[in-house]
């Protein structure tokens, strides 16, 4: 249900000098500016997921390379040491840079959230948000009786 301005506002020139839709637009503003800076982390989130899928999947390859010689050795069969020494290493520094990913994954993920809530936060309390007007900020210019007779 579409609101009308003439509901909100007593004339054309508070609708459009009124601080409280000056800060509904500010912080929409904010929030569309802070969505687009969002979108490039999101993005810097996917490209360290696919990083740690490729790391996986190479992790994987090792560990059947290494299996496949562990099973040679086993079988009596002659192993490169070398070379089961280099699957060894390889091995230890993939699980290193996958954890590495998966905690940078997490961190961006938790402040991406964060920060996204944070910024409907402020624009749902500028909608929401009603102003409250103390006595001291008051300035009485001109008294008048009360007539009582246009009340009933």
């Amino acid at each position: 249900m579409p609101i009308n301005l003439n509901d909100l506002f007593n004339s054309v020139d508070e609708s459009f000098n009124n601080q409280k839709l000056e800060e509904v637009f500010y912080n929409t503003k904010n929030v569309a500016e802070t969505m687009s800076k969002k979108s490039a982390e999101r993005i810097e989130i996917s490209r360290k997921r696919v990083e740690c899928l490729d790391a996986k999947a190479k992790l994987a390859k090792l560990y059947e390379k290494y299996g496949k010689l562990q099973y040679s050795a086993f079988i009596g069969e002659d192993v490169d040491e070398q070379e089961l020494l280099q699957c060894t290493d390889g091995i230890a520094q993939l699980k290193e840079k996958i954890e590495v990913f998966t905690q940078d994954i997490e961190k961006a993920k938790a402040e991406f959230n964060e920060s996204i809530s944070n910024a409907a936060k402020r624009t749902r309390e500028a909608f929401n948000g009603e102003k409250t007007v103390s006595a001291q900020e008051v300035e009485v210019t001109e008294a008048r009786p009360v007539d009582d007779s246009k009340t009933e």
